[in-house]
């Protein structure tokens, strides 16, 4: 080769000395051999370079697969790309470059899910990362990291309730639910919010309370006595000992009074009923500021807080909620989106959080179950076919001589010689088969609650159908019939884990095929079928079998008369029996895959307020427990009986319109409390007890009777008593004999509640002169005759109020209870 180059340089140097001698000939050839030589240099140099970028790239790809397998993501996929760099036009490295990244981003994204899922953030915002430097432009890394911060802030707020949580407080509770409500709108199946949903929901109904959210004196207890005093006053009162501002609007009616004797109860409860019972509203201004204002449409339009809320629903019907909505909160304003699923609501705050709940009670997902279906068609086959198949007819023709056509009257010349006979074969038949065939299909489909499944095996058979017109015009049509195997299942899941099913199997095979007269191909199509429907548990599986077809043919060839000889016959004719036999059996099995979670009681039922004031807080009188004073006690002659005089905090008396706070005295001492043999409730001036056995049985009638003891004067004394309607059963009640002394007259009235155990009783003694100030002394008050009608543990009886005119210089202490055994 170098020999050749040397010797094609030397001629070309040759011939670069002759051309300044020859003239321009020779320049001309030397021109030209000149370019020559440069293409030729060119194009070797980019055949060398061509060669070497394609032993480069290969050798890019050869070790970016190394890589990946070696679980180097970054090095080989750097490597992939340099391949495809080095030669952009080779296909099998693009398409290597595309999968492997498109596998990786998708193992990260899939990885990064899962620990998101699981809880760890970091690690999931690291395989994120490594997504977005792999394709900075992928939508799922962006969105998981918009989860994670999500999450992050979600956690945040997960530790800011769980510390509410631990104060235990009701407003603490009530402030962690309200936390708790973005991360439920923006993830209504949050694990962790849901737990702790729970726990605070399940510490609030220990301590249920009306909802407030002023200050803690807002709480504070109180006794009230106001007989028809003006409501203005009694707020006053209410004022001076709470520290509350209260705002009163120009429209509330200054002749108002107010009735109430409350004792240990809160201020809330107790403002809120005088406000109730004179049709007020108030709305909370600070944590110790209050307007009061008229309980009209137009005041309430003025004064009540409107909200907007959007629910955005994933799987309830946009339209059903919304007509649930409007159907139980009343709300008039609300707006639906059936495209994107969302409702929007415009209501008081009261009526959004019953809203909420309606729509956490719909929005559920769709319960789910796999069906496990194994068919199987078992077919059998036997064919037996013995005997000799005798010609069965022999055929005379006469012969054409010369190819001429035969004519009548040849056939008058017709002998054995000019007659062709012609005769069937023997045929000897000795055959026997068995065929025998099982068709397994072991589909599993999974389909939601309600909804239809279909599954189909088999073959679409054509069936050609040819329609002609008068004109002649001819067209041809191709109709598509399904045979073979068709199953229809639509399952019903319920809340006890099971399912029922609605079945329907249909078999069918192609018998035979039919040809009209017109040439027409159509099909004898044989089927079988079964509907049903069952209930199965989940995991239990249900075996349908019986559709059967049964075929035995039996076809004989014989020779007339020989043929049915009894052992000779089978050599003058021939029997085939063909039996045919198939079966299907059908096992069904259920699994659920996403049942229906029945809702706890706290979720399913809550109270909704009047029917005027949807979602207002429960009208209620709680009652606080008064701090102890000092401990009292009264000797007997008979012995020691000891007796705690428990008094609130504050109390608040009134007459007319004359207010005055003042404190509980202690017991008077010289009242002799022999008569009182059980729990005792005492001012010093009067005091009251229980008289009632300790033990009864169940079906046994007993008396409890309240007795009382009284140094002052008493013209009156209405009574409340408590009772447990569970164990204990009203008979009667009884006036006692304490306001019919000295032949005095009475008037006595009574009402028993057994659905809340209540009885109510009105004692006042009838006075004949003004001089009659009352009665005072030991006797009975009220005899209530008990029925017991259940056994258990102790009950109790309870003297819940007693209001005795005149009013006491102290309130009687309250409740004055009786334990009562009730045995077998």
């Amino acid at each position: 080769m170098n020999e050749i180059n040397m010797r094609t340089e030397y001629e070309f140097l040759q011939r670069w000395c002759l051309c300044a001698v020859d003239g321009s000939s020779s320049v001309l050839w030397f021109k030209r051999n000149l370019m020559d030589a440069a293409f030729r240099y060119l194009f070797l140099s980019v055949f060398v370079l061509i060669l070497l970028s394609g032993c480069a790239s290969t050798q890019a790809f050869k070790d970016g697969n190394a890589l990946l397998a070696e679980g180097k993501t970054e090095q080989g996929l750097a490597k992939l790309e340099e391949a495809v760099k080095l030669d952009p036009k080779n296909i099998e490295y693009r398409i290597a470059l595309a999968s492997r990244r498109a596998s990786v981003i998708n193992r990260l994204i899939v990885s990064g899910e899962s620990a998101r899922r699981e809880g760890h953030l970091s690690d999931a915002e690291k395989l994120y990362r490594q997504v977005q430097s792999l394709d900075s432009e992928n939508v799922m890394a962006r969105q998981g990291l918009d989860a994670l911060s999500k999450a992050r802030r979600h956690q945040l707020v997960l530790t800011d309730s769980e510390s509410l949580l631990k104060k235990g407080t009701l407003p603490d509770l009530i402030e962690a639910l309200e936390k708790l409500r973005p991360v439920f709108s923006e993830n209504p199946g949050h694990k962790a919010a849901l737990h702790l949903k729970a726990r605070i929901e399940e510490q609030r109904a220990k301590l249920i309370r009306s909802e407030t959210k002023l200050a803690s004196v807002f709480r504070k207890p109180i006794s009230l006595e106001f007989r028809d005093a003006p409501l203005k006053s009694v707020i006053e009162v209410i004022a001076k000992v709470s520290g509350l501002n209260f705002f009163y609007d120009k429209d509330i009616r200054p002749d108002l009074k107010a009735t109430i004797f409350a004792k240990n109860t809160t201020i809330e409860d107790a403002m809120r009923l005088l406000l109730v019972t004179n049709q007020l509203e108030q709305k909370i201004l600070n944590e110790n500021s209050i307007l009061i204002y008229p309980s009209t449409p137009q005041k309430l339009k003025d004064y009540q807080t409107l909200a907007v809320r959007s629910f955005y629903l994933t799987n309830a019907d946009v339209k059903a909620v919304s007509n649930s909505i409007k159907t139980i909160v009343k709300s008039k304003d609300i707006v639906i989106d059936e495209r994107l699923g969302i409702i929007i609501i415009r209501d008081t705050p009261e009526a959004i959080r019953m809203a909420e709940r309606i729509v956490s009670l719909q929005d559920l997902s769709d319960p789910e179950v796999m069906l496990e279906v194994e068919i199987m068609e078992i077919k059998r086959s036997r064919l037996l076919e013995l005997g000799i198949q005798w010609p069965s007819q022999l055929t005379l023709s006469p012969l054409q001589i010369g190819g001429v056509p035969l004519l009548l009257d040849d056939l008058k010349n017709i002998t054995q010689a000019t007659t062709q006979a012609t005769i069937g074969s023997v045929v000897i038949n000795a055959r026997k088969e068995n065929q025998n065939g099982n068709i397994l299909a072991n589909p599993r489909i999974r389909v939601r609650n309600k909804e239809k499944a279909k599954i189909q095996i088999g073959d679409r058979v054509p069936i050609i159908t040819t329609t002609s017109t008068s004109t002649g015009f001819v067209s041809e049509s191709v109709n598509y019939i399904d045979v073979g195997l068709k199953l229809e299942v639509e399952p019903n899941i319920y809340l006890d884990e099971e399912v029922a099913i609605k079945i329907n199997l249909e078999v069918s095979n192609l018998v035979r095929e039919v040809l009209s007269k017109s040439g027409t191909l159509s099909y004898q199509i044989g089927t079988r079928g079964a509907n049903t429907v069952l209930r199965l548990k989940d995991g239990e599986t249900q075996i349908l079998a019986g559709l059967i077809s049964d075929e035995d043919r039996t076809s004989s060839n014989k020779v007339p008369g020989l043929g049915d000889l009894p052992i000779a016959g089978r050599l003058f004719g021939g029997q085939k029996d063909d039996a045919q036999r198939s079966e299907i059996l059908l096992s069904i099995t259920p699994r659920i895959v996403r049942s229906i979670q029945r809702p706890d009681m706290l979720e399913a039922e809550f109270e909704s307020g009047t029917e005027s004031s949807i979602g207002t807080q429960t009208l209620r009188l709680g009652t606080i427990e008064p701090e102890a004073s000092e401990n009292q006690s009264v000797t007997s002659s008979n012995g020691a009986l000891s007796n705690k005089v428990i008094t609130p905090p504050i109390e608040t008396r009134g007459n007319d319109n004359n207010t005055m706070p003042r404190n509980a005295s202690s017991l008077t001492p010289g009242v002799d409390p022999g008569a009182i043999p059980h729990s005792v409730g005492s001012t010093g001036a009067v005091i009251l007890a229980w008289q009632a056995p300790g033990q009864v049985r169940v079906g046994e009638q007993f008396s409890a009777v309240i007795r009382v003891n009284s140094a002052q004067a008493l013209r009156g004394l209405p009574v409340m008593l408590g009772f447990d309607p569970q164990v204990l059963q009203v008979v009667s009640v009884q006036e006692g004999d304490f306001f019919k002394q000295n032949n005095g007259q009475s008037s006595f009235s009574q009402r028993v509640d057994p659905i809340q155990g209540k009885v109510f009783a009105a004692l006042v003694r009838q006075t004949t002169n003004a001089h009659d100030t009352g009665i005072n002394g030991t006797g009975n008050l009220v005899s209530v005759n008990f029925k017991a009608i259940r056994a258990g543990s102790s009950t109790r009886i309870q003297l819940l109020s007693a209001s005795p005119e005149p009013i006491l210089s102290s309130p009687i202490s309250l409740p004055i209870e009786q334990l009562i055994r009730v045995v077998p």
